[in-house]
């Protein structure tokens, strides 16, 4: 039997990159995460002359902005009108690819170049 793969935790103050919903080949950033979403499900009122739809819940992020090249590449290339660091967003959990390295071992990799 295969083993499930666990969802990974993430806190207010992640900086985590993400991908576009809307396709592969919008270059991928990276947010830090604001606040948490969840919307729950509503289902349907099939009764009566006026019926309405279900609609399916969603979880995400409010999110902001952190490297202005992103987003300058995504204002000039995409026509996205993001500004700099700061700009807000909504982040789906299934376009979140992966969390960002601690800083730490980010100077210790560069050490490791030089040499």
């Amino acid at each position: 039997m295969a083993k499930k793969k666990s969802t990974p935790t993430y806190k207010v103050g992640d900086v985590v990159l993400v991908k576009s919903p809307a396709g592969d080949c919008i270059p991928k950033i990276h947010v830090r995460l604001v606040k948490r979403v969840v919307v729950l499900g509503k289902k349907s009122t099939g009764t009566g002359f006026k019926k309405t739809m279900s609609w399916p819940g969603y979880s995400g992020w409010e999110a902001e902005l952190v490297e202005q090249d992103e987003a300058d590449l995504l204002r000039k290339t995409w026509s996205i009108p993001f500004t700099g660091p700061g700009d807000s967003t909504f982040v789906y959990d299934w376009c979140i690819i992966k969390k960002r390295r601690a800083k730490k071992n980010v100077k210790k990799r560069e050490k490791k170049r030089t040499k």
